[in-house]
């Protein structure tokens, strides 16, 4: 009986030793998927799609092409996985609109090119990947439709909220606002990456919000 303490002390020993041991082996995992992921971005953003290689990720992850293959089976599935996360930092931006829909559509737009102009190798790869998502059979086709019907989705509803509680004009139609909003802020945040030495940030992102302004704003009544 004196010694059923020390078993199960050892027991819950050995437990908790096992429990790190699966936790640290979870946590290389994760560290290698993620360096591999961060590879592949960095290599798309230089290359290009179809100029980057498993192997390729794999040496400048610092690994082997068998633990790209291990990890996410093959180069279309990478590819997914790096297409979601480059979508990360832009859905976010979307995501935070709260408040006057009006002004929060401005913001949007200033803080869409500020990640962009801040962030311009992960933004260079969102914009490759999308390229290379347009022709009909591509394999990134239905991650980067699904983005963007999620940011169109978004700027949609607070269109209509803002029609609603009389902060937006009633003559647009929301679904065409949003797809307006999404391409202005789509080829102006090319023409960033493209031209950046040669564009001024700060009258491109006034510009891009003076065009909303004007687009959506109710017209002031005129005084009698």
């Amino acid at each position: 009986m004196p010694s059923t303490p020390r078993i199960t002390a050892d027991a819950d020993l050995g437990d908790a030793e096992q429990a790190k041991a699966t936790r640290t082996k979870q946590e290389r995992r994760d560290q290698a998927e993620q360096s591999l992921l961060a590879a592949a971005s960095r290599l798309v953003a230089r290359r290009g799609v179809d100029q980057t290689s498993v192997a390729d990720v794999g040496t400048e992850a610092g690994y082997s092409r068998g633990l790209v293959n291990h990890h996410f089976g093959s180069k279309v599935a990478l590819l997914q996985r790096v297409a979601h996360e480059s979508q990360r930092g832009l859905v976010e931006v979307v995501e935070a609109l709260v408040g006057d829909e009006l002004e929060s559509l401005t913001v949007m737009i200033r803080s869409y090119l500020t990640w962009i102009h801040r962030n311009p190798d992960e933004a260079r790869a969102f914009f490759a990947m999308w390229g290379a998502a347009l022709p009909a059979e591509s394999v990134l086709r239905d991650a980067f439709r699904e983005f963007d019907v999620r940011i169109r989705t978004k700027i949609e509803e607070f269109v209509r909220a803002g029609q609603g509680h009389g902060k937006i004009r009633q003559d647009v139609e929301p679904a065409g606002v949003a797809a307006a909003i999404t391409g202005l802020l789509r080829g102006t945040g090319a023409q960033l990456l493209l031209a950046q030495e040669s564009l001024a940030f700060e009258e491109v992102c006034a510009t891009c919000e003076l065009f909303a302004r004007r687009m959506l704003a109710v017209p002031e009544t005129p005084d009698c």
